[in-house]
């Protein structure tokens, strides 16, 4: 039981990482709006993958690993999301920004994936 939360949780941290940095990076006027209606459309996505992962539902848990595997990948492949990371000790919004990226796509995702691979046995029995 105690894994299913901490999985949710992970899902539910991502989507408030990208909720706050893309409501940031709208007032702030720093990317287009389909860049704005893309995050809330994953935002959306992760709060309801945490829930089916909340509820043990072990498609959800699965898609939300093949999520956390993306992310990162996708990210890291973003020259914009490069150059944001490589500006989170300058200060300000940007490191900010970055911050919120890192976790949003990086460390909540791969945290996820980890715990998935490391517990898959457990997963197996919920099945």
């Amino acid at each position: 039981m105690l894994l299913k939360s901490i999985l949710s949780l992970l899902l539910l941290a991502s989507a408030v990482s990208l909720t706050v940095g893309g409501y940031l990076l709208y007032v702030n006027s720093l990317v287009p709006m389909i860049l704005v209606d893309t995050t809330i459309v994953a935002v959306i996505i992760l709060y309801i993958m945490a829930y089916f992962v909340a509820k043990g539902n072990i498609i959800a848990i699965n898609v939300s690993t093949v999520l956390g595997v993306i992310a990162p990948i996708m990210s890291a492949s973003t020259p914009k999301h490069v150059g944001v990371l490589e500006q989170i000790a300058t200060g300000g919004l940007i490191s900010f920004l970055g911050l919120l990226q890192l976790f949003g796509f990086y460390i909540f995702p791969i945290v996820f994936v980890i715990l998935r691979i490391v517990f898959r046995s457990k997963l197996k029995s919920w099945s």
